[in-house]
């Protein structure tokens, strides 16, 4: 429960370094439907610490990471942002395996073996998608894992997927520009 509190307090440090940074203006410049990732824009595996206003690195159990894309063509102002908090600082040992991913279904069909240690409430994604979406329940006699929301990405067959254990909680919004 702990983690919990500290990672809703610490989603709303990284929010606002996201709106310090103007993240809105940036991505609003680049290719609208196309997902960016904070710290590093072409970088999806790439974590950031905490740190505080003279650049030191605070709460070193954790980090983080956001996931932003334009999501309206006519208004490159409004994205939608994913903060992921991570314990431990590893999300480069994510495990990895194949899928059938349908955009707006909550069914991924997997083909075996899944990655070891994953089970229900940890998140996976499309490799290169890069928004997480949280696993609701894993069938292994139909090899289907069902999500707790629709997959909101490109549909594809056979597709790679990441997963990992060290995100404590993701945190959604949308963020614009005034």
């Amino acid at each position: 429960m702990t983690q919990h509190s500290n990672a809703s307090l610490l989603s709303e440090l990284a929010l606002s370094e996201l709106k310090a940074y103007d993240i809105v203006g940036i991505v609003g410049t680049m290719t609208a439907g196309q997902s960016y990732t904070y710290p590093e824009i072409s970088d999806i595996n790439k974590d950031r610490f905490f740190q505080d206003s003279s650049g030191n690195t605070v709460f070193t159990q954790y980090s983080w990471q956001a996931v932003v894309k334009s999501i309206n063509t006519s208004d490159a102002n409004l994205i939608r942002t994913q903060i992921a908090i991570f314990i431990n600082n590893n999300p480069s040992e994510y495990g990895t395996g194949t899928a059938d991913f349908t955009q707006g279904s909550a069914n991924v069909q997997y083909t075996t073996p899944l990655p070891s240690r994953l089970t229900s409430k940890q998140y996976i994604r499309e490799h290169n998608e890069a928004f997480w979406s949280r696993i609701n329940t894993i069938d292994t006699t139909t090899s289907t894992i069902t999500l707790e929301g629709p997959f909101l990405g490109s549909s594809g067959t056979d597709l790679a997927f990441s997963t990992t254990d060290d995100i404590i909680d993701i945190y959604e919004t949308m963020l614009t520009k005034h």
